[in-house]
């Protein structure tokens, strides 16, 4: 377990969120660290596909047409 300090005003909402919600302030601060570094992780993971795909020369309206074109090759 670790302790991290936050602006008061931010602790202040936090608190009345937990309240509102029935939960401990721990309980939503953990699930909302979670969730930030969940999007930032799906964040990258996009990027990454989106630089892939116009470095071969695809846009990204083109890219559910490529995926699905080389899934149904993947059956074959």
């Amino acid at each position: 377990m670790a302790t991290i300090n936050v602006p008061e005003d931010l602790a202040a909402g936090l608190r009345a969120k937990a309240d509102a919600e029935g939960r401990t302030l721990e309980e939503l601060a953990e699930e909302t660290l979670r969730a930030s570094l969940q999007e930032t992780s799906w964040e990258g993971l996009l990027a990454y596909g989106r630089e892939r795909g116009r470095l071969a020369g695809f846009t990204e309206e083109q890219s559910a047409d490529v995926v699905h074109n080389w899934r149904k090759e993947q059956r074959r």
